[in-house]
């Protein structure tokens, strides 16, 4: 029955948000709405983690006034909102999202930058988009392993993802590596973690319901420092913030288990559009 409940609660919240962002963020012009839907994202954000009993800690900090690309690691359905409950932001999501019931409207009105993985010229716009939305204030945050993984090993970082920044001289990345620390009060092994990843064959329904019904969790999140984008291309990019993020994973991994663990090579899959 609580899991119920809070799956009601889920759902009542993120809608009521995203209806109420639609309607007050009308009137602005584009980048005072962009800075407006990142504020009542973290606010809707917030409150539905606490009404989750989600926590999270952060180690690390997101530099002020630097246009910057985030790039994490991705887990399970719920990630943007543990993550918007702590930052600013503006998530970059596949363009069929848009027509998604529902959750399209939800995209929407949170400032969504849909990603097209064919359609070159929408990808150029997507680009621009995306420096845009970084110069006004707000980061924009990517998960460029392109899926899910178990947190235990980063699956290979897409390029495209990073094709926004490539040489930009105003444009950073911020490595970002998050995972759940305590499950139901109880510190997590290497193991008992992947209790709340979300992989195939498992729906996104479904791993939304089976992580309802872990009672509260404690995330950690750390955050590394910056990279500059000027002059370098994609590829570099991608490799540099993978060997970034992995050194993240191996801090939060010998956190829990006090062993220093040894980074696999690193690599990165090339991908022609934004959208990876």
């Amino acid at each position: 029955m609580m899991r119920v409940f809070r799956a009601i609660r889920f759902f009542l919240v993120m809608v009521g948000y995203s209806v109420h962002m639609l309607v007050t963020g009308r009137a602005l012009e584009a980048r005072a709405r962009a800075r407006h839907s990142a504020e009542r994202q973290r606010a809707g954000s917030t409150a539905l983690v606490r009404g989750l009993r989600f926590t999270s800690e952060v180690h690390g900090r997101i530099p002020e006034n630097l246009p910057s690309l985030i790039v994490t690691n991705h887990i399970g359905t719920l990630d943007p909102w543990i993550l918007a409950a702590k930052f600013d932001v503006a998530f970059v999501a596949k363009a069929e999202m848009a027509s998604w019931p529902v959750i399209g409207m939800v995209c929407r009105a949170v400032g969504i930058i849909f990603a097209h993985r064919k359609n070159v010229m929408k990808t150029s716009g997507t680009v621009n988009e995306i420096q845009d939305r970084m110069r006004s204030g707000v980061s924009v945050l990517i998960f460029p392993e392109g899926t899910t993984s178990n947190g235990q090993q980063l699956l290979p970082f897409k390029t495209g993802g990073f094709q926004a920044v490539a040489g930009m001289d105003d444009g950073y990345i911020i490595p970002m590596y998050f995972h759940v620390r305590t499950i139901n009060g109880r510190q997590v092994t290497r193991e008992s973690r992947e209790t709340i990843t979300w992989s195939a064959p498992q729906g996104m329904f479904a791993n939304i319901w089976h992580v309802l019904g872990q009672g509260p969790l404690h995330y950690v999140i750390r955050i590394g420092e910056p990279i500059s984008a000027s002059g370098r291309n994609r590829k570099e990019l991608a490799q540099e913030s993978q060997v970034a993020v992995q050194r993240l994973m191996d801090e939060e991994l010998a956190a829990i288990s006090g062993i220093e663990r040894i980074a696999p090579e690193v690599q990165i899959q090339e991908t022609a559009t934004i959208s990876g």
